[in-house]
């Protein structure tokens, strides 16, 4: 279990630090948030902490301070838009709050099927654009009726961007292949997760992306012998090498007859592809300041700041404001 962390937990200032992703391109590989994740609760631990924000930008400005349990907020579109034009969302399965409880919208149409993929298993497959040139994912769901390959884990973002024909091998096997050669083949650039919590009242997915990172590193959370990136008590290392590629309404299909840009539809437990209508990080009822506004030379103390496992401290403002948090981490029981 990671060391306990205090003091200095986590620093922000909207609109000037910056995070950083795989598919960013290297002449301009950074993103300046307005509102970000700076902290999260690791597991089997208890945070404690006060909130300053600072304000010398020169004018008043509006901040907003949430205590969430997701990176993105994934609103699915209306029931009538998705398959079956159900009623509700009611129907619709996703795994929540659990180490197993993934989605994705990553997504092959593959050809050439020979053996039995196998769920859970490694795929691997050779991609020359990419550095390593070997690839792997996870298989999550396997569609046979319609030959398509639902997978997450990526090694890369970017691997189903392919030069040509390309076979993907099964760790039992199995193989099929994408390409020029195979029509109608091709695959997502999507995004793969976590599912702390699906509402079906409301069609809401609060997900914890795989490729997001603050204090923890959200491809290894749950588990909490690798979860932390620092365990210095390093607030500098901690807080400026952020790292995050938000979901989006729409995603790049790689297919050799032209790229297109569907919209994103994550897999349900069942099968079920849900169309995604929007993306947000907080919801009205996770805020606990929504626009408050902070005149110039002052600051803002928000005490009383207590986070259970798994629970972030979310900030945003349009301007230059300074966030820091300060607080102890303590050891909490967790359930067996």
């Amino acid at each position: 279990m990671a060391t306990k962390q205090n003091g200095v937990l986590a620093t922000f200032t909207p609109t000037v630090s910056k995070y950083t992703n795989q598919i960013l391109p290297a002449n301009s590989n950074t993103v300046a948030a307005t509102g970000y994740n700076i902290y999260t609760c690791p597991g089997a631990t208890l945070m404690s902490g006060k909130l300053y924000v600072t304000n010398n930008t020169g004018g008043s400005l509006d901040i907003d301070v949430g205590i969430v349990e997701q990176s993105d907020v994934v609103q699915l579109d209306a029931p009538a838009a998705q398959p079956g034009a159900p009623s509700n969302y009611t129907n619709f399965v996703l795994g929540n709050g659990q180490q197993t409880g993934y989605t994705t919208s990553i997504v092959i149409d593959y050809g050439s099927l020979s053996g039995t993929f196998v769920v859970g298993e490694q795929i691997s497959w050779t991609n020359s654009n990419r550095s390593p040139a070997a690839q792997t994912a996870i298989l999550h769901r396997h569609d046979t009726s319609n030959g398509r390959l639902w997978l997450r884990d990526m090694s890369h973002p970017l691997g189903l961007d392919l030069p040509g024909d390309t076979t993907f091998t099964g760790a039992g096997g199995a193989t099929c292949a994408v390409g020029p050669s195979h029509a109608g083949t091709g695959g997502t650039l999507g995004w793969s997760g976590l599912v702390r919590y699906f509402d079906p009242l409301n069609g809401t997915i609060y997900f914890l992306n795989r490729e997001f990172r603050n204090n923890l590193n959200y491809a290894n959370i749950y588990d909490v012998n690798n979860e932390n990136r620092e365990l210095g008590n390093n607030n500098a290392e901690r807080s400026l090498s952020k790292y995050w590629r938000p979901v989006a309404t729409t995603q790049t299909r790689y297919a050799a007859a032209g790229n297109t840009t569907p919209a994103t539809e994550f897999i349900d437990n069942n099968g079920v592809e849900l169309l995604v209508s929007s993306v947000t990080q907080a919801t009205t009822e996770q805020l606990i300041l929504n626009g408050f506004p902070l005149a110039d030379n002052t600051t803002k103390e928000v005490s009383g700041i207590l986070l259970g496992t798994y629970q972030s401290l979310y900030v945003k403002s349009t301007g230059a404001v300074t966030f820091t948090l300060v607080g102890l981490e303590e050891q909490a029981e967790i359930p067996s």
